[in-house]
């Protein structure tokens, strides 16, 4: 065999090696949120409400953390959802907020993960 076909033949092997997907092990369990209890003050919070509206119905948060998501990657992308930020509760859980498009910053509720474990910083 010629040594330039067995380049080929080896760029092919390794190129289709590369593209197998391992199926070896079970896939990871996808984490589902609890829903908070109703004595919960969470439970009051509904997804689309604005901060100020979770802010009186909570107070302010023990801490907080902003963060982006794939979305500010895309080039010349000024949509929505491009950062979120998450308030966290302590013994509570945490309230995740997605931001408006462009400059906006008209953030409404995105989920509430209830979470009696919370230590009430950002990680």
């Amino acid at each position: 065999m010629r040594p330039s076909l067995l380049l080929i033949a080896v760029a092919l092997a390794a190129a289709l090696g590369a593209c197998a997907r391992s199926t070896s092990g079970p896939a990871a369990p996808e984490r589902v949120a609890t829903p908070p209890p109703a004595h919960s003050p969470l439970a009051r919070v509904q997804t689309g409400m604005s901060v100020r509206e979770v802010e009186n119905l909570l107070g302010p948060p023990t801490d907080q953390n902003e963060y982006v998501t794939g979305k500010a990657f895309i080039p010349f992308y000024f949509g929505p959802d491009r950062t979120r930020v998450a308030y966290f509760y302590k013994g509570l859980g945490r309230v995740v907020f997605a931001g408006g498009g462009g400059f906006s910053r008209d953030w409404h509720v995105e989920r509430v993960e209830y979470d009696p474990a919370e230590p009430g910083r950002a990680r």
